[in-house]
């Protein structure tokens, strides 16, 4: 799968990339656009809908390890904290992903973009592929 296709698949229900502007006068256009209340009001809302979308995503694949990590500290005796134990890093490798998600469908979909009114549907029904 080449790059160039990652960039540009789906992006004509969300917006133009400014990277592929040649012409300067559309360019500076295209740029006081991209810098506009409406524009960083939109790019702020779909950043919310990332971080609902990829959080939703991964509490329904790993609830289960959610639970289990949270049922050791309710268990009877002196060992259950160990189990416990094995909670932190689960929830800190969970952060990661998480972040690491929204960050990388911003740039594929957000950055550099000036984007139509209704984009943040487009991209939150967009599928990773």
């Amino acid at each position: 799968m080449s790059q160039s296709w990652i960039d540009t698949h789906g992006m004509a229900d969300i917006g133009r990339r400014l990277s592929e502007i040649d012409n300067a006068f559309e360019r500076g256009v295209c740029e006081a656009l991209y810098r506009s209340p409406e524009q960083r009001r939109q790019r702020w809302l779909i950043t919310a809908t990332l971080v609902l979308k990829h959080s939703l995503r991964g509490l329904l694949f790993s609830w289960p390890l959610y639970l289990i990590g949270l049922a050791s500290f309710a268990m009877p005796g002196e060992y259950g904290w160990v189990l416990g134990v094995f909670f932190i890093p689960a929830l800190w490798v969970s952060g990661v992903i998480l972040v690491k998600g929204i960050q990388e469908e911003y740039r594929r979909y957000v950055k550099g973009v000036v984007l139509k009114p209704d984009a943040f549907r487009a991209i939150f029904w967009s599928r990773r592929e």
